[in-house]
C-alpha cells in the first residue's frame, strides 16, 4: 500500500496526521510529521493556526490555488492566523524512523517541509556546545513568511523581540519563500556603530542563484527596519538602510528539491567556521563556490536521519 501523503485518523477520530514514506532498495524510512507545505506563500494566505508547537490541525484557504490546505498548527476561534494568547516556542515535530537493510539513506528527493526542517535544525543545534552557541541564535522557519502577511506582522515582531537577537553576534533566519529555502544571517546587529571589532551586515546564502536571490532584498530590508523599531533601538532609519546586504557565491543545488538540505548544511558549517568578529575585509571567508562538495552534503544528510 502506498502511504505517500496518506492521512490517518488518531484515536479520537478527529485530528489527522500526515504520514510520508519512501523506500529505496532495501532501505525503508517511515517519517511521521506534523507538516507545513513549503509551497505555501504565507503573504497570500488566510486561515487560522496557532503557534509552532501545537499538534492540532486547522483549515486554511490558499488565495492563489483556491484549495484547502492543512496546517500543522492549532485551531483557534480568532480571526487572526494564530492564537493571540500563545507565544511560539521551538517546534515539537514528531519523527519516527525505521530502517531495513544496510543501505544508508541519502538526501530526500522531496522538498523539506517546515516541520522536518525545524526538527533537523534542532538536532544540529544540540550537536554544538553551549559555549560555541552562546554567540548564535536562530528564528523559527515560519516567521519571515508570516511577517509578510499584514495580519501577522506585529505579532511576529513581538516574538522576535523576545529572542533578544541584539545580544547575539549571529542570528540565523531560515526563509521559505516562493516554495524555495534560503538562509539569511544577521551579523553583529547589536554592535555599537562606532565599534571596530566587527562589521554589521546581512548575509543571504542561496543555493539557487539563477532564481535571483536579490529580488527579496527589499522585503528583508523592511523586515530589518521593523525589527530595530520593535526593539526600541537607537539606530536611525537611514543608518539601518546602510547595513550591507551580501550574497556570497556558495555551492549550488542541481535539482529543485535540495534547497532545504543546503540551508541546514549552511547553518552547520557556519556554526563551525564563523569568526568571532565578522569583517568586510575578510569577506567572503569560507563562503565560496567550492565551500563543500556534494559528497560532503550527502554524508551530512545521511547523518541527520540516523
Amino acid at each position: 500500500m502506498d502511504l505517500r501523503n496518506q492521512k490517518r485518523e488518531t484515536d479520537s477520530g478527529r485530528v489527522p496526521k500526515f504520514f510520508y514514506s519512501r523506500q529505496r532498495k532495501k532501505t525503508e524510512t517511515i517519517i511521521e510529521v506534523i507538516e507545513i507545505d513549503p509551497e505555501v506563500d504565507f503573504a497570500n494566505q488566510e486561515g487560522e493556526f496557532d503557534s509552532r508547537h501545537e499538534t492540532k490541525i486547522a483549515d486554511a484557504h490558499h488565495k492563489i490555488k483556491t484549495e484547502t490546505v492543512k496546517y500543522a498548527i492549532g485551531s483557534v476561534s480568532s480571526i487572526f492566523p494564530f492564537d493571540l494568547n500563545s507565544i511560539p516556542r521551538r517546534p515539537r515535530t514528531k519523527i519516527k524512523r525505521k530502517f531495513k537493510g544496510n543501505v544508508a539513506l541519502s538526501r530526500s528527493k522531496e522538498k523539506l517541509n517546515s516541520g522536518v526542517f525545524d526538527f533537523y535544525l534542532a538536532k544540529i543545534w544540540r550537536s554544538f556546545s553551549e559555549d560555541r552557541k552562546r554567540s548564535f541564535t536562530y528564528l523559527d522557519s515560519l516567521w519571515f513568511g508570516l511577517y509578510r502577511n499584514a495580519k501577522c506582522k506585529d505579532k511576529v515582531l513581538s516574538w522576535i523581540n523576545k529572542e533578544h537577537i541584539f545580544t547575539k553576534e549571529y542570528v540565523f533566519v531560515p526563509i521559505v519563500c516562493w516554495g524555495h529555502w534560503s538562509l539569511l544571517i544577521f551579523c553583529h546587529f547589536g554592535q555599537n556603530l562606532q565599534s571596530f571589532s566587527g562589521s554589521r551586515c546581512m548575509l543571504l546564502l542561496d543555493s539557487l542563484e539563477m532564481a535571483d536571490p536579490r529580488r527579496i532584498e527589499p522585503e528583508i530590508r523592511r523586515f530589518v527596519q521593523d525589527i530595530y523599531k520593535a526593539g526600541d533601538r537607537p539606530e536611525t532609519k537611514h543608518l539601518i538602510s546602510q547595513i550591507p546586504f551580501l550574497v556570497p557565491k556558495v555551492p549550488q543545488q542541481k535539482n529543485d528539491t535540495d534547497c532545504g538540505n543546503f540551508v541546514l548544511y549552511f547553518i552547520k558549517l557556519f556554526l563551525e567556521l564563523a569568526p568571532d568578529n565578522f569583517s568586510m575585509e575578510g569577506y567572503p571567508y569560507f563562503m565560496k563556490k567550492d565551500w563543500f562538495s556534494f559528497e560532503e552534503l550527502d554524508s551530512f544528510c545521511e547523518n541527520l536521519v540516523r
